[in-house]
């Protein structure tokens, strides 16, 4: 595996763990009346997704092929190397840009919606994981 991408799936399972600890102790009127725990949740959320679309370029880069200019369509042209996960996946882009870019905007639903991708955010983990040892 090479090295950036021994990092990169590293940091994904670490922010993992840290998203879903920091999760459990911040609800929702705490993520509205706190801003620090609403920072630590947005910025995290950012973190996962960020490290999601730097995983699949470095897919798209031992493959040789293109990067697309956009993270959604980044992601998405990883279908051919992790399937489905690539469409499930993708729209998680649009989260984090209303989160990062709307910060002036609170929106617990965001936090939700990474909440409930964790399943398909830790597969892709898995088979990212078999795609850089193979």
């Amino acid at each position: 595996m090479n090295q950036k991408a021994n990092k990169l799936l590293s940091f994904l399972n670490e922010t993992i763990d840290y998203f879903l600890k920091k999760y459990k102790s911040i609800d929702k009127n705490r993520y509205f009346a706190d801003r620090d725990a609403r920072a630590i949740l947005d910025k995290t959320i950012n973190d996962i997704i960020l490290c999601i679309v730097d995983i699949c370029e470095e897919i798209l880069k031992i493959n040789n092929r293109t990067i697309p200019d956009t993270y959604k369509d980044t992601v998405l042209a990883c279908y051919e190397f992790i399937g489905d996960l690539a469409l499930k996946l993708a729209p998680l882009t649009k989260h984090r840009n209303e989160t990062i870019h709307q910060y002036l905007k609170m929106n617990w639903y965001n936090i939700q919606i990474v909440k409930s991708k964790l399943p398909e955010i830790q597969d892709f983990l898995k088979k990212t994981q078999n795609i850089f040892n193979s």
